[in-house]
């Protein structure tokens, strides 16, 4: 996974040169973006159905290897100097249908290769890896395209998807903690089973809520970092590496510190979703170069350890037949609303001006902590499968 996380990384930066190569225009390279994130918004749910009913293992099989042919169409383009903006929508289409079902099949697919007690470190761990390649991807690309062009990018991303497929070949069916999910004769009933058992399972919905404000208004770091590197801090190019390299570190140490722990606690999730809702809000405070990376270091950290506990915890709470459901909702409320929060950071931005948005994102992120915990306080204790969350 590492190295395909690189390979996919590397595209990623490729693709944006890409793309402003092709037009000039940042307008185009937000529409790029949301072909990526929409189908996660659309797809999501009816994607954890059918997971729910299928093998994890072949469904990323085959999401593995349709994400591998889309780099090598891409790879074939732009070796050939042929590429034009209309194929490269296309292919961003494509491949943000394929992750809309490769996600949360992914994330389910944990608690079927480790057991219970590992779930938490394993979460981490990967998180973990996505930083760590988050870091690294760019930084290759980076050089990989001022010595050898775009192409070679998109190639090396192809190939690495080689390393993921040949790893779930030669995983041991036998060693699968896999449960059987009877299909109920209709996609529509399968998808309300899911949504009931949310609604009626208080620490599930609650941690909902509070994700659908962090979602929403609080990772929109795609859109948040250039505008406080190029606008707020009166930076260049160099400035934004910092700022995104101040985010891995704190991201990488927060899973290196969730990654110990043996199992989540409401504790640990409602405190990490304070402190990055506070650091986000803190940009209030100062744009100084040295303040803003601190706090996007804290930001990093807390975010990290925040969305793996949630992910452990909503993994934990739920049976294994509707895991795959129950994360899909996840998947949407985390990556499908991005568009929607990119939208809102950049109209509020001309609007009312970079800083005070970003400060509003981070009270947003903090009301919804609070709505959640006021949730669970008038409710009853959680109804959980297995045991008890302190």
């Amino acid at each position: 996974m590492l190295v395909s996380m690189i390979g996919t990384w590397m595209q990623s930066t490729a693709q944006a040169w890409l793309v402003l190569t092709l037009s000039s225009s940042a307008a185009v390279l937000g529409v790029v973006n949301a072909l990526n994130f929409l189908p996660s918004l659309v797809l999501s749910l009816f994607a954890g159905v059918l997971i729910d009913r299928l093998s994890k293992r072949r469904v990323l099989l085959i999401t593995q290897s349709l994400g591998a042919l889309q780099a090598v169409f891409l790879w074939f383009l732009v070796w050939r100097k042929e590429v034009v903006l209309w194929e490269v929508y296309s292919l961003t289409l494509f491949l943000g249908i394929v992750n809309a079902f490769d996600q949360p099949a992914r994330q389910a697919f944990v608690t079927e290769m480790v057991p219970e007690e590992d779930v938490t470190a394993a979460i981490g761990i990967n998180s973990l890896l996505f930083n760590a390649a988050r870091t690294a991807g760019p930084m290759i690309a980076g050089v990989m395209i001022a010595t050898a062009g775009l192409a070679p990018s998109f190639l090396i991303n192809a190939v690495s998807f080689i390393f993921v497929v040949v790893g779930f070949l030669f995983m041991r069916g036998s060693d699968l903690r896999v449960v059987e999910v009877p299909a109920k004769g209709s996609f529509m009933a399968d998808l309300r089973e899911g949504f009931d058992f949310v609604i009626r399972t208080p620490l599930i919905l609650a941690l909902m809520i509070a994700l659908f404000f962090a979602g929403l208004f609080g990772y929109n770091f795609m859109t948040v970092i250039p505008l406080l590197a190029k606008f707020v801090v009166r930076g260049g190019p160099g400035t934004f590496g910092v700022f995104s390299s101040a985010l891995g570190a704190g991201s990488v140490a927060g899973a290196l510190l969730i990654s110990g722990r043996p199992r989540p606690t409401k504790k640990t999730l409602y405190s990490s979703a304070v402190l990055f809702g506070l650091s986000e809000a803190a940009i209030i405070v100062s744009q100084n170069y040295f303040w803003v990376t601190a706090l996007l270091v804290v930001m990093g950290l807390t975010g990290i350890v925040y969305l793996v506990s949630t992910n452990a915890m909503l993994q934990l709470a739920t049976p294994p037949n509707l895991r795959a459901r129950v994360l899909s909702l996840y998947i949407l409320l985390l990556v499908g609303l991005t568009p929607l929060g990119s939208i809102f950071t950049g109209y509020f931005s001309d609007l009312l001006g970079i800083v005070p948005t970003i400060f509003a994102e981070g009270l947003l992120s903090l009301v919804g902590v609070f709505l959640s915990l006021a949730y669970l306080r008038y409710k009853k204790p959680p109804v959980l499968v297995n045991k008890p969350l302190q």
